[in-house]
């Protein structure tokens, strides 16, 4: 504890730390001459990384919970660890004779100091610490790279280890100075920075979704001057806007706000990408660069004015309701590094509260078996296990069964730390062994609360159903599509309303 990140004892997940260098956050509008970005060789590693790698027990509860070991791919957090620290342990004899390579890979102390240094010790100064096994490097490549930021290690750490911190350190030196990874997430590196979001489709198109509901959502800016006159921003995020199947999360919760009176607005399409993929693949100019855009954007449409301290606002003024985790772990745990502080909730939570208000009722039957899967950056990352349960428990019909693995010890859909944007060539595919664990309780229902896990389990939904390895009429559904199907009553055929006495139990579209 007396180590810990927070100081209420909380697990180091959330929001990621601002890059350093020498243990000062890096200006990226103007780095220092010799800042280090990232981390290339383990002497860069913080005094609290390096405490890390000593004080491992090797008790393997992170590998055994480790999404991208279980589904065979090289990564485990204990032998990460281990390795660093072996690496540590043989360097320092050469480095405590103030040896060290600059970044051009001079040595930097002379020939006089290393003299009594023994071989060995120099001949592990000499490796890559990220390289394959033939460049003799300490950690591979596809370790890195496996890596879904999910927090299961860091969250069953008995010691506190950060491994989600010391892989993004090491990705961001191979992102910004090598240019080292994999193909795929290019392009979304290059959409995000001409088009603002990981598609690349035009910023218009963030509206076009508004235009599939019966009734007329305010736009800042456009509609109403700012965000005093309503209760939420609703940030629909990328995917909730651009991505087919979390734009039917995206209209069945606006829909949901606007049967229960909430008042809400969204921002015109000019808003970016929080930079979650962006920050956890290790571009983290990018990610500054996005969300400084997004602050300046979100301050200015809660009537702020950044050169008028008159105008600021308490963080309980300024609300946001988020369908996406990532956007809500950004917004509300990160940005406040970039100087915007919400106050950030979760589409399911402001549900949760509005069925409980008795401002949303479900009263039609929607029958089966359901099963939620935990998103990694709504559950671990920031505790909100609650709230779509009991959206769940709360529609008449349903039997929820949980996950052998679930809640703090819930299963990554294998989509987080930007895993979303690369093939996965190596191992099982992660959604699949979940969606495995999701069959094996033969259920009616998979339901999730975040745009990436439902792309990631509808796709493995759909492969299992053509090898013939699942029903046709298993789906998979956000929890705020589940809890519209059940709070409008279904027409009976003479086109009147039924009563709530007698609800005709209505296949879930």
């Amino acid at each position: 504890i007396w180590f810990k990140r927070n100081a209420d004892g909380a697990t180091s997940l959330g929001a990621l730390l601002p890059m350093t260098s020498g243990g000062k956050p890096i200006d990226f509008s103007d780095p220092g001459e010799d800042d280090v970005f990232g981390v290339s060789q383990v002497e860069q590693f913080s005094w609290k990384g390096l405490l890390d790698f000593s004080t491992c027990t090797e008790c393997g509860r992170c590998q055994s919970q480790c999404p991208a070991w279980n589904t065979g791919k090289p990564l485990s957090p204990k032998l990460l660890i281990m390795s660093l620290r072996d690496n540590a342990h043989a360097k320092a004899p050469y480095l405590l004779a103030g040896g060290g390579k600059s970044a051009e890979g001079e040595e930097k102390a002379p020939a006089e100091a290393l003299k009594d240094v023994p071989a060995a010790a120099l001949a592990e100064a000499e490796r890559p610490l990220i390289g394959t096994a033939e460049e003799g490097g300490v950690i591979d490549p596809d370790v890195l790279w496996s890596c879904t930021t999910c927090g299961a290690c860091v969250e069953q750490c008995p010691v506190d280890i950060e491994h989600v911190d010391h892989i993004v350190d090491m990705r961001r030196y191979q992102v910004m100075i090598e240019s080292a990874f994999p193909s795929e997430a290019g392009t979304m590196l290059k959409n995000l920075e001409k088009k603002g979001n990981p598609w690349g489709l035009a910023k218009k198109q963030r509206l076009e979704w508004t235009k599939e509901v019966d009734f007329d959502i305010p736009v800042v800016g456009k509609d109403i001057e700012d965000l005093t006159e309503v209760d939420y921003l609703y940030w629909v995020g990328c995917a909730g806007a651009l991505e087919d199947r979390a734009k039917k999360t995206t209209k069945a919760f606006a829909e949901l706000l606007h049967i229960a009176g909430v008042k809400f607005a969204i921002m015109g399409g000019d808003e970016k990408c929080t930079g979650d993929s962006a920050r956890r693949l290790g571009n983290e100019p990018l990610f500054q660069e996005l969300g400084m855009e997004n602050v300046a954007a979100l301050n200015t449409a809660f009537g702020e004015d950044d050169e008028d301290p008159a105008t600021q606002k308490p963080k309980s003024a300024k609300k946001i309701v988020a369908t996406c985790p990532h956007c809500l772990n950004t917004l509300g745990n990160e940005y406040p590094q970039l100087g915007g502080d919400y106050e950030v909730i979760h589409h399911t939570q402001l549900l949760q509260h509005l069925v409980d208000e008795g401002k949303l009722v479900p009263v039609t039957p929607v029958e089966g078996i359901i099963t939620y899967h935990d998103p990694c950056y709504l559950g671990r990352h920031n505790k909100i296990y609650t709230p779509p349960r009991e959206i769940i428990g709360k529609v008449p019909g349903l039997r929820n069964e949980e996950m052998h693995r679930h809640k703090e010890r819930g299963f990554c859909c294998g989509a987080g730390g930007a895993r979303m944007w690369m093939e996965e060539r190596i191992g099982k595919r992660i959604n699949n062994e979940r969606v495995d664990e999701a069959l094996s309780l033969n259920p009616d229902i998979v339901s999730t609360a975040c745009p990436f896990c439902l792309v990631m389990l509808t796709d493995s939904v759909n492969g299992k159903k053509n090898e013939g390895k699942a029903k046709e009429s298993i789906q998979v559904v956000d929890v705020a599509q589940l809890l519209l199907d059940s709070v409008k009553t279904p027409l009976d055929p003479a086109g009147e309303t039924e009563t709530d006495t007698a609800p005709e139990p209505e296949p879930v579209k």
